[in-house]
């Protein structure tokens, strides 16, 4: 029971520990997002710049990333503070791909944002967009006219009649990309033409907000329940600390070296002081006893196996 109650105790520590460190990491991301945008811009102009040319749309690029999340920071930054605060308590009584970072997954990559190639691109920029446009049912970032002047992407493809023709959108921005007369003659019924991915992005965030809250707050729950059980188990150890200092009469239990010595002088009789450092009553001074110091004498032998179990051995 004792190891059951160790491990247990470990656990809790480890789950607060988690818990701690989940709280710091928000906090980190929720106020560099929000509060760091010169610090954000810096790393993220060669982006930004890439990402213009790749698709030339100059004047059509303009956000930013906490424009883009708004208030979702401000969650991250109070959800993580009260992480922290609780999982410390918690110490100190005893994770699905999220969909709207993947642009930040981009970003961290470091990789050079050279051109969009289209379909058949094969560089982490061209696959990232693509993936994102076919994610949100979305085209460029605010339509299908950033693609426009794109130098890199090969608008050229050839018909089963082996006629020569040009794409006026891109593959992906198709509701089927294999249909190749959306890829000529896009609309609104057979393509996400007129979408941007921006919109696409923030509408996303919006609907999802109760969904992610609720799951915060679950997880809150079950933290404050951890606050919980690691007050009881303080209580507990109090209360077995108690105990053990003291057995069934109320009286101190004997240490280690006095228990000892009363089992050495069991087989020869009690010749010495009481437990408790007071005498026997009716034992003299000159080494014998009366009938009522015999009768404590046998009383006390006979209350040495109820100690024993008291102390714990």
């Amino acid at each position: 029971m004792g190891t059951c109650k160790s491990c247990s105790r470990v656990i809790l520590v480890l789950i607060n520990i988690l818990f701690s460190l989940i709280g710091i990491a928000l906090l980190i991301v929720g106020s560099v997002v929000r509060w760091g945008t010169d610090l954000m811009n810096q790393y993220l102009s060669d982006l930004y710049k890439d990402f213009r040319v790749a698709i030339n749309a100059h004047d059509k690029l303009d956000f930013n990333i906490p424009d883009l999340l708004g208030d979702v920071t401000l969650s991250f930054i109070v959800i993580g503070a009260f992480f922290f605060i609780i999982g410390i308590l918690g110490c100190i009584g005893a994770c699905c791909t999220v969909r709207p970072m993947l642009i930040l997954v981009i970003s961290h990559s470091k990789m050079t944002l050279e051109k969009y190639e289209g379909i058949g691109g094969t560089d982490a920029v061209t696959l990232g967009l693509n993936f994102i446009m076919t994610q949100y049912d979305c085209c460029g970032v605010e339509g299908y006219g950033d693609f426009n002047d794109s130098r890199s992407w090969d608008r050229e493809f050839n018909k089963s009649d082996g006629s020569t023709h040009n794409k006026s959108i891109p593959a992906v921005c198709c509701i089927n990309v294999t249909n190749t007369d959306c890829w000529q003659h896009p609309n609104t019924n057979n393509s996400f033409m007129d979408t941007g991915c921006y919109d696409a992005i923030k509408d996303w965030l919006h609907d999802n907000m109760e969904p992610l809250i609720g799951t915060s707050a679950g997880v809150l729950v079950i933290e404050i329940i951890l606050v919980i059980f690691a007050c009881v188990a303080c209580s507990k150890e109090r209360s077995n600390k108690e105990d053990y200092e003291n057995d069934s009469y109320g009286k101190p239990v004997m240490d280690d070296r006095s228990y000892d010595a009363i089992r050495a002088y069991d087989n020869q009789g009690y010749r010495g002081p009481h437990h408790n450092r007071q005498p026997y009553n009716g034992y003299d001074d000159r080494g014998s006893y009366d009938n009522r110091g015999q009768r404590d004498n046998r009383a006390y032998q006979n209350d040495v196996p109820s100690r024993r179990r008291d102390k714990h051995y």
